[in-house]
């Protein structure tokens, strides 16, 4: 519900503190010992995004353009006075990403000034509070002697996040949260957008399938998801749809929208903002917009298969004549046991319109269209009879997989081995991707994915190497107590020892993917223990910590501090490096000492950081979670939290609350790498013993469907990759 609001707050006269609101300060009234300041009566908004600061920041300003769309405005960021240098590339970057919104929505900006703060101890990561967005201090701050490539990445993104709500969202509002998409959906998309415009050199929509579409049909190929759509009624489930599917799955179906609709999409997002402004709006409202851009198909029809089903479906792809590929669709699961769970709260039976496009390797450059719509059993695609393979769900556009015969799978992975140019690099993440979901899924031979991994010596961007740097360290954590591990082990390092050469651990300012696919491969290549990469992430930490001002590299900081413990850290460079931590003042480089103190072997100094992280003094409220999930990560520490979880769960939920959808998530990350059936006897215990979940519901059930799934990939694929491994001595 929207109201107008008029605000005055009461403020201390001296010590230089201020007052924010959502609006312009109208005046201010000093009497004694203190200041009443009245604020602009605002535009109509919901309750939800008004906001007050009283505080003592400093603050830069820059002036925004609108290019004649709407009256130019003034654009602030605030921050602790001493730390008013690290708000420069965040003021840039939100300029120059409002002056393209206004552009691309062809909509002004309602406000008459916009603010952004940075907050010391913040529950989220941002709120985009109309004309006074708030953020952690790791979210908008950036100085390059703490802040590494990610970070400043997170902060042009955060803050690109943040500004889209000011129309999705803030200008128009979904009617009510089972449509949340509309808001946190949109503004995921439009940061990639908005970024790209800004930094085009940094691949952003080729980061969108690394960061945003594979996490999500990871989560989505599982019975503990849920529609895009969902009822929500009470407080907790509200809180808990603000999850990755209203995030990274909305996102994901907007791009495929966006995609099919072509230029018509721009116009009718125009066109919703125009009409829905200052007004609540349903899912409806935006198709009808994009309906009256006279598409020549059903947008209604084809969205409703996407937003009000879970899942998504595997096209699975036969020749069935030299020039006939058929194709059928099937919901696609990652455990295979699913498949004989009963559906039927599907009126498409769980079957989805799929817009289709591909190319062949006789003519690579040229995209083909067609559509698989949801009422059709098969499609049928001709080509010519010379051609090998074709190559589906271009640039991993589609929310969909591909599953092709055996022996076009050979085929294909015979030309990106030979030549891996031949697809763009979101192809050749997508066919990574893809390979490994349907092995891992048993709808697809292990012996398959694993050929496809020897392409990588001639892999040199970070997006590919990304996908196949997180799969080498999840094998790794999968094998660990098995047979294979040492096999494992040695030829995982061999793939990396190319790329690790290359990226070396000197890193240049300018590249900023080049820099980014350092830091995947170092990491990977120290988690994998490649005697190199450990050798010198020890030596670096040894230097460290005898002159602590002499810092690595941000980019290489977690690195050093991580594995620099692993591998030496005993009770006197733990003891030196909590030091450190407590005296630094950079919110992002204490995440990273934070997280390096979380590497010790030692298990009595690992409970002993739990407790220490109960204090705030020691840790902030905002990162206990990350704390305790960071010390879980280290197979030392994950049977100390897990216990240390289950035995104070009481304790957290007086402190936290039901409500705090981080704790209900702590679940499934501390349990993530569990695959024994004792195990989820022990959470299924700990389940029973304390029902009740609030806003961590469906977090539970994706914690235990993980395991389930764990236990199952064990018994059908360890021996499989062991043969594999041996067919390769």
């Amino acid at each position: 519900m929207k109201a107008t609001f008029e605000i005055v707050l009461v403020r201390p006269t001296e010590d230089g503190y201020h007052a924010l609101s959502n609006m312009n300060e109208l005046k201010s009234v000093a009497m004694g010992k203190y200041t009443e300041t009245y604020f602009a009566k605002s535009v109509a908004m919901s309750t939800y995004v008004a906001c007050f600061i009283v505080s003592d920041f400093a603050h830069k300003t820059e002036r925004i353009d609108t290019k004649g769309i709407g009256d130019n405005f003034d654009i602030r960021v605030f921050a602790t006075a001493h730390q008013l240098n690290k708000v420069d590339f965040a003021l840039t970057t939100a300029v120059a990403i409002t002056e393209f919104y206004i552009s691309y929505f062809k909509v002004p900006y309602p406000l008459p000034k916009l603010d952004m703060a940075a907050i010391p101890d913040f529950v989220s990561n941002a709120m985009e509070h109309w004309g006074l967005v708030t953020y952690r201090e790791t979210a908008l701050l950036y100085d390059s002697s703490y802040s590494s490539t990610w970070n400043k990445q997170r902060v042009a993104v955060v803050v690109a996040h943040e500004l889209a709500h000011m129309w999705f969202g803030n200008l128009v509002t979904m009617m009510w949260w089972n449509d949340l998409w509309l808001n946190e959906g949109f503004a995921r998309y439009m940061e990639y957008k908005g970024v790209n415009e800004v930094y085009p050199e940094w691949g952003m929509l080729n980061q969108f399938l690394i960061h945003a579409l594979h996490s999500v049909m990871a989560y989505d190929s599982s019975v503990a998801s849920h529609p895009i759509i969902q009822t929500v009624e009470t407080p907790d489930q509200i809180t808990e749809i603000f999850d990755t599917i209203s995030y990274e799955k909305g996102a994901s179906v907007i791009r495929m929208l966006e995609d099919v609709t072509g230029e018509k999409f721009e116009a009718a997002v125009t066109s919703y903002l125009t009409h829905f402004k200052f007004l609540n709006a349903i899912t409806g409202d935006f198709i009808r917009e994009l309906e009256l851009q006279e598409l020549d198909f059903d947008v209604e029809l084809f969205m409703r298969t996407w937003t009000e089903q879970m899942g998504f479906p595997v096209v699975e792809v036969i020749r069935t004549t030299p020039t006939t590929f058929r194709l059928t669709q099937k919901r696609f699961f990652s455990n295979i046991e699913d498949y004989n769970a009963i559906y039927n709260d599907s009126v498409f039976n769980y079957t989805w319109s799929i817009p289709l496009t591909y190319y062949t390797d006789l003519d690579s450059s040229t995209i083909e269209r067609r559509w698989f719509n949801h009422d059709e059993s098969i499609v049928e695609i001709m080509v010519d009879p010379e051609i090998k393979w074709i190559k589906i769900n271009v640039n991993q556009v589609g929310f969909y997989r591909v599953n092709y015969a055996d022996n076009t799978w050979h085929e294909i992975i015979a030309h990106l081995t030979a030549t891996p140019e031949t697809f763009s690099i979101a192809d050749r993440a997508h066919l990574l991707n893809d390979v490994f979901a349907l092995a891992d899924a048993n709808q697809l031979s292990y012996d398959i994915a694993l050929d496809m991994t020897k392409y990588l010596e001639k892999e040199n961007d970070f997006v590919p190497w990304y996908v196949a740097a997180t799969k080498l360290q999840s094998l790794q954590v999968s094998l660990r107590y098995t047979d294979a591990y040492i096999d494992y082990l040695a030829y995982a390092r061999n793939l990396l020892d190319k790329i690790y050469s290359q990226v070396t651990w000197e890193v240049k300012e300018e590249d900023h993917l080049n820099n980014r696919l350092r830091v995947s491969v170092l990491t990977a290549a120290c988690s994998l223990g490649v005697p190199d990469c450990l050798n010198e992430a020890a030596t670096r930490f040894t230097s460290w910590l005898a002159i602590p001002e002499d810092k690595p590299h941000p980019d290489l900081r977690e690195i050093v501090y991580y594995y620099g413990m692993q591998q030496i850290g005993k009770q006197e460079h733990w003891d030196k490096m909590l030091e450190i931590y407590l005296k630094e003042q950079d919110a992002s480089e204490k995440i990273k000492l934070m997280y390096g103190l979380s590497a010790v072997r030692i298990p009595w100094l690992l409970y002993s950081f739990i407790e220490l992280a109960e204090q705030e003094k020691y840790v902030r409220r905002q990162d206990y979670f990350t704390c305790l999930q960071n010390i879980a990560t280290n197979p030392i520490g994950t049977p100390i939290v897990w216990e240390f979880v289950r035995e104070n769960w009481s304790k957290l939920v007086d402190r936290f609350g039901l409500n705090e959808r981080y704790l209900g998530r702590m679940i499934p990350s501390i349990t993530q790498t569990f695959d024994t059936e004792t195990k989820l006897e022990e959470m299924s215990e700990f389940f029973n013993k304390y029902p009740e979940a609030g806003a961590g519901a469906a977090s539970r059930k994706q914690a235990l469907e993980t395991v389930k799934y764990n236990i199952k990939w064990l018994a059908e694929n360890k021996d499989k990759v062991a043969t594999w491994l041996n067919s390769q001595r």
